[in-house]
């Protein structure tokens, strides 16, 4: 009995200090800065062309999912992409789910208070859409009196706001293309409509469509990492800025929007 009684103590004394050893482990694992791994996960919404969206095969493709192939050689690192609920991503990325967001994700005050940002690699703009021979609307500040397009729901609708009651009339549609459509036939006079899936529509329709130069609004774009993250997010920015300065992010937007979009406007 007493051999027994030996025997289990040391059996338990065993068990426990492996368990801390094991715990102490995976404690310094999931303190340790992404920038010391040699696999980034992205998290993205796969449903946004032209920005991260599955092609028919079911392969994921878009700016940034280009963008961020480019990133991760540059690092020398392997990228895994994982589509995300969108309402959840930010908690997904505090929650370690995945370690940077990669997904259009507009710079704003309140996302700024729960996560870093990237320096900008694009300008999220709101722009006005017009038919290429229409003369009567040099800007935004013309749409007084028209009938203006726009999608229901969508941050367009939130950007006209302050002017819709200006105009003669707005028509709310379910999807872009079904008002721009309206606006090829001249049921409408003006689509405002977001930059990014403005410029994709109608990159090939050159001779149809129009986007003014003056925005509605402006937002920065960039890359989501956690607050702690200090060194990954110092790389992306270099890598950010070397992109823009030699050519690569220009390369990759006029793959996407038939021009560049990338730079300051």
């Amino acid at each position: 009995m007493f051999y027994m009684n030996k025997f289990m103590k040391r059996l338990l004394t065993i068990v426990s200090i492996a368990t801390i050893s094991v715990s102490l482990v995976s404690c310094g694992q999931a303190k340790k800065d992404s920038a010391s791994s040699n696999t980034i996960i992205v998290g993205l919404d796969d449903s946004f062309p032209p920005m991260g969206f599955k092609n028919s095969k079911g392969d994921l493709q878009g700016f940034d999912i280009d963008m961020a192939k480019e990133i991760s050689k540059r690092l020398n690192k392997e990228i895994k992409f994982m589509p995300y609920n969108w309402d959840g991503i930010i908690p997904g990325l505090k929650q370690k789910k995945f370690d940077v967001i990669i997904s259009a994700m507009s710079v704003t005050a309140e996302r700024e208070k729960e996560i870093a940002f990237s320096t900008p690699y694009l300008n999220e703009r709101q722009v006005v859409v017009v038919k290429k021979d229409n003369t009567s609307i040099p800007s935004p500040d013309d749409l007084k009196g028209k009938i203006v397009g726009v999608q229901k729901g969508s941050t367009s609708e939130d950007a006209i706001k302050d002017t819709k009651s200006t105009y003669k009339d707005t028509k709310l549609y379910d999807e872009n293309i079904a008002a721009l459509q309206d606006l090829k036939i001249g049921r409408i006079d003006a689509v405002v409509v977001d930059e990014l899936v403005a410029r994709y529509y109608i990159k090939e329709k050159a001779d149809t469509y129009k986007v003014l130069d003056k925005a509605v609004t402006t937002e920065p774009i960039a890359i989501g990492l956690r607050k702690e993250d200090s060194d990954l997010k110092n790389s992306f920015d270099k890598i950010i800025k070397d992109m823009q300065q030699d050519g690569t992010l220009a390369k990759i937007s006029k793959t996407w929007f038939g021009e560049d979009i990338t730079s300051s406007k």
